[in-house]
């Protein structure tokens, strides 16, 4: 939660940002992504 609250500021998509919280992005045929986080869901 802390991490979620340090980037409620930012209005852009950045590096840093994707870092923190994208562990790996999945692109499959027919437009269809799947992102897997940094975190869990309680």
């Amino acid at each position: 939660m802390k991490q979620v609250i340090r980037y409620s500021h930012m209005e852009k998509l950045t590096q840093e940002l994707v870092d923190t919280f994208v562990k790996k992005v999945y692109v499959y045929k027919g437009k269809r992504v799947k992102i897997e986080w940094n975190f869990r869901e309680r």
